[in-house]
This record gives structure tokens, sequence and C-alpha cells, in this order.
């Protein structure tokens, strides 16, 4: 899909973005820690104590911060990646109704360990034409991995 390589940059910017704020975010833990180990043969027990419980506090913040950033990577991918998926599957329900097909099987998605090439047919080629693509414009790769499944 000529689509994909924009999505996989645009994901890859904001990857670094996160990465770059979670980096940030340990910096500053880091800080803070360094600050108490620096400080704490001089503090009194109480101011101790409470420098302990904040340093607990940004430690429990920045690995929910982490967590959150992570989850909210992972929902932009999905997004990001939706609207190809959808177009893809237009694709192969128009082919497979073209082709009176009951069902497709694909091959990236399912570890099969074996599948009678007698009692099937490759949609491949019918699939990129529904999309556009011309299969000139598949990679010699992608080609040795379609024949090889």
């Amino acid at each position: 899909m000529p689509e994909y390589g924009q999505i996989c940059k645009d994901y890859e910017q904001l990857k670094k973005r996160c990465d770059s704020e979670i980096a940030r975010n340990e910096n500053e833990l880091t800080r803070s820690y360094v600050a108490y180990l620096d400080g704490q043969n001089e503090f009194p027990e109480p101011i101790l104590r409470k420098r302990q419980k904040e340093l607990q506090e940004l430690v429990d913040k920045s690995v929910l911060f982490r967590e959150e950033l992570r989850a909210w990577l992972a929902q932009a991918h999905d997004s990001l990646m939706a609207p190809m998926r959808a177009k893809i599957d237009d694709a192969v329900s128009r082919v497979c109704l073209h082709n009176n097909l009951a069902y497709i099987i694909d091959l990236d998605e399912a570890g099969y360990k074996f599948i009678n090439p007698t009692c099937g047919f490759d949609i491949t080629n019918a699939l990129l034409g529904t999309l556009g693509i011309t299969p000139a414009t598949v990679t010699e790769e992608q080609k040795s991995a379609a024949e090889q499944q």
C-alpha cells in the first residue's frame, strides 16, 4: 500500500516525541534521586521521610506516565492504520464476493501447518488490482514471500 510509508513516518514521529518525553521525565526523576542522595545524610528524620515519600510518588507517577504514554502510542498506531486496514478489508470483500468465496485464509495472521493448494487459489493479484496496485510494483521480496505461502 502506497500510504503505508507515510503511516510509518507519522508513527515514528509520534514515537520519537513520546520517547523524548519519557527521557525528560526520567531525567527529572534522576535529578530528584541524586538530590535526595546528596542530602540524605544532612536531612533531619522528618525531612528525610518526606523526601523519601516524595521520591516514591515521583517514581510511581513516572511508571504510570510511561504506561499511559505507551498505551496512547499503541492506540495512535491503530488509529493511523485504521483507514488503510479498512481499505484492504473492503478490497478483500469485493474480491471474495466477485469470486464467490466463502472465506479466505490470511497466512500472515495464522500459523497454518499445511494448506492443500489444490483446494483453493491465491487472490493476491486480484486484491492488488482492486486496490489499484499493479503487481509490477510489488517487490521481488514480496513476490518470493507470496510464492512461499
